[in-house]
Formats: C-alpha cells, structure tokens, sequence
C-alpha cells in the first residue's frame, strides 16, 4: 500500500518538512486503509514496539506517540488549500466534470466548533452532527473537502464549492453534478448561472408530475420504443430535460405499492372486527348477568347459575 500511495505521488503532495512529521503525515494516511482507527490506536500500529503492520518499521519511525500525529495532522491541516489546489491541477480542466456531494459524522465530547445538532445520516439524533462536503473528478478520484456546521442544509454550502472552483482553481467553466436536494432552483439563479457554470441535476416529483401533466412534453408513449428520451419546456428555457423510465424500478414500486395496500387491508379488516368482537363480548356479558339475576331466589336465597354444580349460596 505504501508504494502504490508513492506510484500515485502522494508522498510528493504532503510537506516535505518538518520531515518526522511529513512521515508521520503519509503513514497517516496509508495506515487509514490499512486498518481505520482512532488516532492512539494507530499510534501502537506504527511504534514498533506493538506495532500491528510493518508500515512504522519501513518508513523508519521507531517510537509513535499519539501527539505526533495530531502535529501531523495540524501539518496537512496548514497545507490543506496547496495540496487541494496540485490535484486540481492534475485531475480538473476546464469544460470537465465535477461531482459534489455531502455527508455527515455524528461525533461526541463538546469542544468541537463545528458541531450542531442536525440531520443525521447515520440515524444518531441525539448526537452532534458534523456535515462535510466532497469535490471530485469524473472518475470520483477526491479532489477538495470542507467540513461546515452540522445544521447546515445542503444548498447553503455550493456557494463555497463554487468559489473554490472559480477562485482557488482557476477554472473558467465546468459542469458541476449534484443531487436534487443541493442544486436547487434558487441556487442555480444565484449561484451557478451568475458564475457562468453548468449542471447536471435532477427535477423534484412536483416539477415531474407538472411535465408528465396532461397535455405536457412527458408522455408515456415517448417511452414505447426505448427508455430514454430528450424533452423540452417552455418552464426551463436553454436548459436540456433528459428522461428515463427504469423498468426494474417501476416493478420494483409497483411490488411495494401491492405490499403496502395488503398490509393496510389486514390493518382495515381487523379495525372493522374490533366492533363485532365488543358487541359480542357485552352480548355474552348481558346473557350472563340476565341468568344470575334470573337465579334469584325469593326470601334472600340467591341461587347461581352453576348451582347444579357447587349447590346453592344462602346470602342474608
């Protein structure tokens, strides 16, 4: 793994010095796909004496201590922007593709600037939040991350990727590609266009059904002899409208509409019967109550139903 990380130049993208830490930095690093663990763990992985690989004893690092690399990771932290803007460099030009997307951490302790209470991804709601962001090429190879407060919703953090992408890596235009619930309308009026910037995105189920409407450029007939067409509306002026019908997702929908109808079925049917069940219950409870009274002998003798069986009660 460490020379496949040296084949790839990454020992060549970190600092160079101090060179301990700038070691420590690139063991980090590869010692990350290794084997993942917090940051004093990986520190007995590397010192060699209870190290859990040979990464610590063929870069030369002797005793490892977990101080050393927070210092390692407050170095890549201060050459962050540089080696962001060298694999911009390598891997982005203009007129290409870029891939952004977002994702959360829920973290604990409370010392973390950052964190917020927020969505969470990972169903942890009652945890802090962190939320970071991913710039990638084409073929997903990373290029640039920021981390922003948990509670930030996912559109409000495209403005800084296109900064970044103007501004730190120098590029005049490019088609950026995210999910329908960061590129929204609002951000392509203020953020993309203004930019000059391209996109590729995804409509909401509103402005779908608003185009599959009848009379609208969606139509079902477009799919009869393939599954992908091209449409036009007047709704988005200069703007390409790709549509796809996905088979394999349509039976896979129509299954679960199937299972959710039957379950809510039995939910109905057994709603429907939980009258008739009571009725039926104050029916015997009647009888029962109509036969004990019926039981009642004159001059205090109360004779009970099941008399036959234990013999009649005297009660004053």
């Amino acid at each position: 793994m460490l020379g496949f990380a040296r084949k790839l130049g990454l020992d060549r993208l970190v600092p160079r010095r101090p060179e301990r830490l700038a070691t420590l930095a690139l063991a980090l690093v590869v010692a990350r796909v290794l084997e993942p663990a917090a940051k004093l763990a990986t520190a007995r992985q590397l010192s060699e004496p209870s190290a859990a690989h040979s990464l610590g004893a063929v870069l030369g690092l002797g005793a490892v201590d977990e101080d050393e690399l927070y210092r390692a990771l407050d170095l890549l932290g201060g050459a962050q922007a540089k080696i962001e803007a060298k694999l911009a460099r390598r891997h982005l030009a203009d007129g290409c593709l870029v891939l952004y997307d977002l994702t959360s951490s829920w973290l604990e302790g409370r010392c973390c600037e950052l964190a917020r209470f927020g969505y969470s991804r990972d169903g942890q709601r009652a945890k802090l939040q962190i939320v970071f962001g991913l710039l990638c090429n084409a073929e997903g190879c990373p290029i640039a991350i920021e981390v922003f407060e948990g509670d930030t919703a996912d559109p409000a953090t495209l403005a800084a990727q296109v900064a970044k992408l103007k501004e730190r890596f120098e590029l005049g235009r490019v088609v950026l590609v995210g999910d329908r619930g960061m590129i929204t309308a609002a951000r392509i009026e203020q953020d993309l266009k203004p930019a000059g910037l391209d996109w590729i995105t995804a409509l909401r189920a509103p402005a779908i059904q608003a185009l599959a409407a009848e009379g609208g450029p969606l139509q079902l007939s477009l799919f009869d002899q393939r599954d992908l067409a091209e449409i036009t509306s007047p709704d988005y002026p200069g703007e390409r409208l790709v549509v796809c019908r996905n088979p394999d997702l349509a039976a896979e929908r129509a299954r679960k509409r199937a299972a959710l109808l039957a379950a809510t079925e039995q939910d109905l049917a057994k709603i429907v019967a939980a009258p008739c069940a009571r009725a039926a219950a104050r029916s015997r409870a009647d009888r029962a109550q109509g036969r004990r009274r019926a039981g009642t002998a004159q001059g205090g003798q109360t004779l009970w139903p099941d008399h036959h069986r234990r013999g009649p009660e005297l009660r004053p």
